[in-house]
């Protein structure tokens, strides 16, 4: 079983107008945590997201249209965005591309440039059919082939499930003795070296400690008091 890691970019900026809505409104697309293309032509779709709960649902006011329904859940270190809605023809033929050559992506698929909805995405597959499918894949999308290879599932580690921003951050902290006893370096000092705030580097520390302790111990608490749901129209 072979996997290829590319990078996806729309010519236009956007694979659906609510990616443009979102930047139109400080919005920071960080990662698609799942996508599924059904049976009736519509997506689902789960996405992590940095921005204000307003502005956010402000963005998907604009593209009502395209969408069915939506439910917004504040998590730790963001936001989690799912939605069902009518997809462009450019999403409908990436999807239907990965049915067609019986191609599974790895999830998360990261935004690597959210200014443009440049998308990071590892496909897992035979190498043949990786191949086809790039020569197929529909106009409007530039595609960069980073690295074919051998997949192995048991590589998958929490620290390969996290977003790259994420993985350079808990790397710098380890490497600097941030979780020595006592500890050798500060928040502060990790940022310097990132170029970003103490504040960052904390909340992704935090982020990073809760999900792994909620992978290892599993809590089994209901999160459903930190969920809103809005029909859309409503204000």
């Amino acid at each position: 079983m072979r996997y290829g890691t590319f990078v996806l970019t729309p010519d236009r900026g956007w694979f659906h107008p609510k990616e443009a809505a979102f930047r139109d409104h400080d919005v920071t697309m960080v990662a698609i945590r799942n996508i599924t293309l059904l049976a009736d032509g519509t997506v689902v779709l789960l996405n992590e997201l940095n921005g204000p709960t307003e502005s956010i649902l402000d963005a998907l006011g604009e593209t009502e249209d395209d969408m069915i329904d939506y439910q917004l859940t504040d998590t730790d270190d963001g936001k989690l965005l799912r939605c069902h809605f009518h997809p462009t023809e450019l999403v409908d033929s990436l999807l239907t591309l990965l049915e067609e050559f019986a191609v599974l992506p790895e999830y998360p698929l990261e935004f690597v440039d959210p200014a443009q909805s440049s998308l990071k995405l590892t496909l897992i597959a035979e190498e043949a059919a990786l191949r086809e499918m790039i020569d197929v894949i529909p106009g409007g999308v530039s595609v960069d082939l980073l690295r074919i290879g051998t997949y192995d599932p048991e590589s998958k580690t929490l620290f390969s499930g996290l977003t790259e921003r994420k993985r350079e951050v808990v790397r710098e902290a380890v490497e600097k003795g941030y979780y020595e006893i006592p500890r050798e370096v500060t928040c502060e000092e990790i940022a310097a070296e990132l170029d970003c705030s103490a504040g960052t580097v904390a909340e992704h520390l935090q982020a990073i400690e809760s999900q792994f302790v909620t992978e290892i111990v599993p809590a089994g608490y209901d999160t459903t008091a930190r969920e809103s749901m809005r029909p859309l129209g409503s204000t």
